[in-house]
């Protein structure tokens, strides 16, 4: 009996060094609207860093590829308890999309670790107005962050178990421009995909290793794609009506993470003439009548919303003549009531 013990990996007198406790961090993603683990189907890059009480780095490891989407994938730690260490996770970061700087084990500090969103910057007179000047116009890879103190474990065997739970830093944004005939007579300007320009203006694109935002310029976010198409919704239906269908432009924008606080701005223009068909100061507060009224069985704060959804939809309104139908818009199909004051 005496033999058995010792030579058991999971008996209490443990003398065989190949019974080592083995360290492993699972990722999870359920941090979304459907509330439902998708880190194996959505992620293939992640990078773990530890640190210790002193916020130095103690361990740096990036695992990649079609082993995240092994539904029992776990990142295997080598010389260091993660359930002792502050553990900061970046997934999916892409050098196409996101800036981090090279950091090393015994050297490096923590509040080192940060991510910027690339952007391009703008030939143009000097100006004290940023907009226009740093420019992200592309479909940025999908990123996410996680961060754990000292968190709890669980034991499988000799395998010791440290879970992360990812927040998503990256958005799309489907801004229309449909255009709904309310006299019945004929179309007088028609919509095409040059008709409008859009742009999202927000200073959110640098990250710091919590995932609160640091001071930046102010990003300007232009659609990476654009495509006529046809467009459902309520707006303009009676209560028991059935949704109606428009012609309608899309502006497909990526942008960075919304963050409560911040004002991010939408502006429409007319391509030709420059003129302002839409303008809105704070696209968040259009998020939050969202959050309040369709999700308020659900409980969500205005930023566990905003980090839950990753994709909006922005439905504006124009008529046979192209003006600016001013009484409503429609937010992820949440038909909310505007006037006058709020344009």
């Amino acid at each position: 009996m005496l033999v058995g013990a010792i030579t058991s990996c999971d008996s209490i007198l443990n003398y065989d060094e190949n019974c080592d406790t083995e360290y492993c961090v699972k990722f999870k993603y359920d941090y979304n609207m459907e509330e439902k683990d998708v880190f194996a189907e959505q992620v293939r890059s992640v990078t773990l860093y530890a640190f210790d009480e002193n916020d130095n780095l103690v361990y740096l490891n990036t695992d990649q590829g079609e082993q995240l989407g092994d539904i029992d994938y776990a990142m295997n730690i080598a010389g260091v308890d993660p359930s002792q260490c502050r553990l900061i996770v970046w997934a999916g970061l892409n050098d196409e999309s996101f800036a981090v700087p090279l950091l090393y084990p015994t050297q490096s500090k923590i509040e080192e670790l940060n991510v910027k969103t690339l952007r391009r910057q703008a030939t143009r007179s000097n100006s004290d107005d940023e907009k226009g000047q740093y420019i992200v116009d592309s479909s940025l890879y999908s990123l996410w962050h996680g961060e754990v103190k000292k968190g709890a474990t669980t034991r499988s065997g000799r395998k010791q178990i440290t879970e992360v739970s990812l927040v998503k830093n990256t958005n799309t944004i489907h801004v229309i421009v449909a255009q709904v005939n309310q006299s019945n007579g004929p179309i007088t300007k028609a919509l095409t995909e040059s008709t409008f320009e859009c742009a999202i203006y927000d200073d959110n694109g640098y990250m710091n290793y919590d995932n609160s935002l640091l001071e930046d310029n102010l990003l300007t976010y232009k659609p990476y794609n654009t495509k006529a198409e046809v467009v459902t919704t309520r707006a303009f239906s009676a209560e028991n009506e059935p949704a109606k269908e428009y012609n309608g432009i899309t502006c497909d924008l990526s942008v960075a993470r919304l963050v409560k606080g911040q004002t991010p701005e939408l502006t429409i223009k007319n391509s030709l003439t420059q003129e302002v068909l839409f303008q809105s100061d704070d696209l968040i507060k259009y998020f939050e009548e969202v959050d309040a009224e369709k999700y308020k069985d659900r409980n969500y704060s205005l930023q566990e919303y905003l980090d839950r959804e990753d994709e909006y939809t922005i439905k504006i309104f124009v008529d046979e003549k192209l003006a600016l139908i001013k009484t409503v818009i429609d937010v992820n199909d949440w038909i909310i009531q505007l006037n006058d004051i709020e344009l």
